[in-house]
């Protein structure tokens, strides 16, 4: 009698993309590859859309070079800057309000940075391109350039009661050099105790700058300075950490909860805890290294979402020239999936002003995944701010599955099963428990070159999990060593949850 066997490939506890070893030897519920899927209560869900934030961007170059939310005196404004304008968010008549001032003379490589200093005791914004004097905005009127002779450049830091620049450019170029403002005055840069230091140790220029706890952090591509402030006439020290490894996108610096600092090096991306670096993840780190644009490496973006308990960080990978690969990491569990998003330049986090009301939601309230009363649909809570070349920013949001009007394609891909014998086998069945719109699901025998679209599919689900004994089940037929399978949906306005699925086969005869 032939022996039945099950394999259970269990979405539960998703270790995420490993492509560190071949197929069939990552875990059950790692995956091969992950496109535009999110993990909401342990279980794959199709991950939320995006929906269009005002019209386009004024000016005559449309690229979104950078953004921020700023606060001054209670009232927070969400700013946008592009290569010749600069505009803030009015929520009450739900425009873009043009605060440039004098024209900015930016290009797509002249990337833009912000800090938020102290001016008499109150905050300011301060924008910087690396070509264009430092602008300053009180939360009034246009902007302005910064007084005081600043030098232009490419990096910007508030560090306690200073305004910190590093990688001095606009045609007196001393790329290694850290210079600040004196104390509490982020326009006086010629007395008191403003002041500059070269980092001149390894011969690098310096390409990010950021903060790590009490320490101001500035970055180069084989190294990491930690600066502090001291009593004697230097104002500030440097200490450099030989990490051999540094960012190569200031965009990608972001601390994060577990008290290390994430960025994008050369050769992936990696986590530093004050002294030393390690790699990120083996499992992701290859795709990366492989696949990264170096020429476009710099304009990576990332941003920090507490709520998710995830780092987003955008990268250029293949052709693309902006950060449209998102990597999503999740610094709890160290899962990591992808989302695609075409042509995003840059990103920055936001406070949402309104919460969702109950006819807002889309679909469903079986087949939403998020809690009516979660902290994720409330306001005040956090908003990721997108931004393209085109000129758009958008906001993502639970509200709809769609990208601005434009159907998400979510694409879940398994290892390659096989049997614990490595036996030649006949897979019958998938039986699977999923909810929302519909599911399309494919099989390969060959390692993913080609795709089988079983029978019953795309296959209609419901709004609900099926019980533990009535899953959905699609019958198929089919011989070989290994088999991997392909779930997506890339419908408009449908959902998709995936919780688990079982495979059945009958062994047959050994390989030869």
């Amino acid at each position: 009698m032939a022996i039945r066997e099950q394999n259970k490939g269990s979405i539960l506890l998703i270790k995420g993309i490993d492509i560190s070893k071949p197929a069939e030897y990552i875990a059950e519920n790692s995956a091969r590859n992950s496109e535009n899927f999110e993990i909401s209560r342990g279980v794959l869900t199709k991950r939320s859309g995006t929906i269009q934030l005002g019209s386009i961007i004024g000016g005559t170059d449309y690229e979104i070079m950078g953004g921020r939310e700023f606060e001054r005196e209670g009232v927070s404004y969400n700013i946008r800057v592009g290569r010749d304008s600069i505009e803030y968010y009015n929520t009450t008549t739900t425009t873009w309000v043009d605060i440039t001032g004098n024209t900015l003379t930016g290009t797509t490589t002249d990337l833009v940075d912000t800090a938020i200093p102290l001016l008499s005791g109150n905050r300011i914004l301060c924008i910087t391109n690396g070509l264009d004097a430092i602008r300053k905005w009180t939360a009034t009127g246009t902007t302005e350039n910064l007084g005081g002779t600043p030098p232009v450049a490419k990096y910007i830091q508030e560090y306690k009661t200073y305004l910190v620049t590093a990688n001095i450019a606009g045609g007196v170029d001393i790329p290694e050099r850290v210079q600040w403002s004196s104390t509490a005055d982020p326009e006086n840069w010629s007395s008191g105790n403003a002041g500059a230091v070269d980092l001149v140790e390894d011969g690098e220029d310096i390409t990010g700058l950021n903060l790590f706890g009490a320490y101001l952090c500035v970055h180069k591509e084989r190294s990491i300075y930690l600066g502090y402030l001291v009593s004697s006439s230097s104002i500030f020290l440097f200490d450099r950490k030989a990490t051999g490894v540094g960012t190569v996108a200031n965009k990608s610096i972001q601390n994060i909860p577990t008290g290390e600092q994430i960025f994008l090096a050369k050769d992936g991306l990696y986590l530093f805890n004050g002294v030393n670096c390690r790699s990120l993840s083996q499992e992701i780190n290859e795709e990366i290294r492989d696949g990264l644009n170096a020429e476009y490496a710099n304009k990576t973006w990332s941003v920090l979402i507490r709520e998710k308990k995830e780092v987003w960080i955008g990268i250029p990978m293949g052709s693309e020239t902006t950060g449209s690969t998102v990597y999503k990491y999740n610094y709890e569990t160290g899962t990591i999936l992808k989302d695609t998003r075409p042509y995003m330049a840059t990103a920055w986090i936001g406070e949402s002003t309104a919460g969702l009301t109950w006819d807002e939601s889309v679909g469903t309230w079986d087949s939403s995944t998020e809690r009516w009363d979660g902290i994720g649909l409330a306001k005040g809570s956090d908003t990721i701010n997108l931004s393209d070349t085109n000129g758009y920013t958008y906001k993502v949001t639970s509200d709809t599955p769609n990208d601005d009007g434009t159907a998400v394609r979510a694409v879940w891909e398994t290892k390659d099963f096989q049997d614990s014998q490595q036996r030649i086998s006949r897979f019958n069945k998938l039986e699977l428990w999923a909810k929302g719109n519909s599911v399309r699901l494919e099989y390969s025998t060959d390692h993913g070159d080609t795709w089988t679209e079983m029978i019953d599919s795309p296959m209609t689900l419901t709004d609900s999990y099926p019980g533990i004994d009535s899953p959905d089940i699609f019958y198929f037929d089919t011989v070989g060593s290994t088999i991997r399978f392909r779930f997506s949906n890339a419908n408009l306005s449908q959902v998709l949850g995936i919780k688990q699925f079982i495979i059945s086969y009958i062994p047959r005869e050994m390989r030869k």
